[in-house]
């Protein structure tokens, strides 16, 4: 199969049923972006392909499972000729390497190839994607940026692969694709661009195939510009409680600095989420209805009884004194069906937004004096369709705050030779509050009378204490499965809230 440029191999009948039929069921499995690894690959199939280079584009892979699912991956590659590319590979990258296509070249992963990074560059900055389902496009903080950007790719073991350029800008390549507009590209777009939120990376472009309004749009990558950080909010209040520990007295300032400051950025990032007008249908707030309240507290009495089952089937597989506390939460049942119940007929007037989505301090980054939201994608678990709904912004706020629940006993589970011997149980919990306090009181503070929070605080906190406890019961059932060590942390979330 003789060719010289990749487009003409994928002409190639030939080739196209090796790739699909041999070297992608072999080399899927082994790449740790691939999401379904325990499951038997039936078919894969070729979509499309995108060159981008005479000798590397990108293909867009359906893969069919047996259980009957689908799903669809991104994968530039590369046709590796001469003897330097080649030595590349297989001294660098061997397992990159789908294969060696007879006569013509070696057939490899191309993001690690620096000319395709830099050409990835030139087609978003330009705007230019050189064909007319594959676009790209420029935001403002990338135009009039020159050539000659250099490029690395971190070693971040995620489900998406990263790219820096310049050490100034981060390309997030999107390996699993799921069609719709993805809320991360969508929200750091809006705010980026038609907003005066400075707390997100800027926007810096995107890639993707087909237009952004289409239900069948398939986002490629999000082009922002990167932000100079001392690491994640979960590092600095880890640094932050490990100091509260080590002495007596009460949270101090700079802790309660820290989480006012973080409050009132959550409450600028939920106004300007809320302001868009009606150019942007998709973003305008719309009402809170007492349908939607019928809904989110059904979701959240479902859940209830779906993790305490689960509990209670578990119960005596665990050490007795998690056993103690995980029965006071079964006893708490009642009470807490009937605190949600309520809320369904509670009337109150507020507005459905476009929100975070999957909100916590691992999703914000701090520097010196400040923060910096990232990650607007949303839970990970939801379609783009369910991510990119409207809802009341104190559902962000209820997983803060679990956050900084999980912040204060983490450091505690995190270091049992450091705190060996000591009951700190009570401490962390007056931590907790204390910060909460700050947090919130910052965060009503600086949204005033915004539109999307109901005007009595009786109601608001109602609506909140439903975010909150609908978090803590869904990491109960996590931390059950995954971390049983951990499980006391949202049991005693969910006392909290009875």
């Amino acid at each position: 199969m003789p060719a010289t440029r990749l487009s003409d191999l994928f002409r190639d009948s030939e080739f196209i049923d090796a790739l699909t039929s041999v070297l992608l069921p072999a080399y899927l499995p082994l790449q740790r972006w691939f999401t379904s690894k325990g499951k038997h690959i039936d078919s894969c199939g070729l979509r499309d392909f995108y060159p981008v280079m005479e000798d590397a584009g990108i293909a867009i892979i359906d893969v069919d499972f047996a259980d009957g699912s689908r799903e669809t991956y991104q994968m530039p590659l590369s046709l590796n000729v001469g003897r330097e590319q080649r030595g590349f590979y297989q001294s660098h990258h061997p397992g990159l390497i789908l294969g060696e296509i007879t006569g013509t070249g070696l057939l490899a992963d191309a993001v690690v190839r620096e000319d395709f990074r830099a050409a990835v560059f030139r087609m978003i900055r330009d705007s230019d994607a050189g064909s007319d389902r594959l676009t790209a496009e420029s935001g403002k903080v990338l135009r009039g940026v020159g050539d000659g950007v250099r490029s690395t790719v971190p070693a971040i073991d995620t489900s998406n692969t990263a790219i820096i350029y310049d050490d100034r800008f981060f390309f997030k390549l999107f390996r699993k694709l799921d069609p719709g507009l993805n809320p991360d590209l969508e929200l750091v777009r809006f705010l980026s661009e038609r907003t005066d939120f400075t707390h997100c990376p800027p926007y810096g472009g995107s890639l993707g195939v087909g237009d952004m309004s289409e239900d069948t749009y398939l986002n490629l990558g999000l082009m922002s510009g990167k932000v100079d950080n001392r690491g994640d909010a979960w590092e600095l209040f880890q640094d932050l409680t490990r100091r509260y520990f080590a002495q007596d007295g009460p949270v101090d300032e700079e802790t309660l600095d820290r989480a006012r400051l973080l409050g009132q950025r959550t409450a600028e990032m939920h106004a300007a989420l809320a302001s868009a007008g009606p150019d942007r249908p998709e973003l305008i707030p719309e009402p809170l209805t007492g349908d939607y309240r019928a809904e989110i507290t059904g979701a959240a009495l479902r859940l209830l009884d779906r993790q305490f089952a689960q509990l209670a089937d578990r119960l005596d597989d665990l050490p007795a004194e998690v056993r103690s506390l995980a029965g006071s939460v079964l006893d708490a049942a009642p009470r807490l069906r009937e605190k949600l119940g309520a809320l369904r007929d509670r009337e109150m007037t507020a507005e459905l937004t476009r929100i975070h989505g999957d909100y916590h301090l691992g999703q914000v980054l701090y520097t010196d004096d400040d923060f910096y939201i990232i990650d607007f994608e949303g839970e990970p678990l939801l379609t783009i369709p369910e991510r990119r709904r409207k809802r009341p912004p104190l559902k962000d706020v209820g997983g803060m705050v679990r956050s900084f629940h999980y912040a204060a006993q983490g450091q505690l589970l995190l270091n049992p030779e450091r705190y060996r011997g000591r009951d700190l149980t009570r401490r962390a919990e007056d931590w907790y509050r204390a910060v909460t306090d700050a947090y919130l009181t910052a965060y009503f503070t600086t949204c005033g009378e915004a539109g999307f929070l109901p005007a009595d605080p009786a109601d608001r906190q109602a609506l909140l204490e439903l975010f909150i406890l609908e978090k803590a019961v869904y990491e109960v059932a996590y931390e059950l499965n995954s971390r049983p060590a951990w499980l006391p942390i949202p049991l005693k979330g969910v006392l909290s809230l009875v």
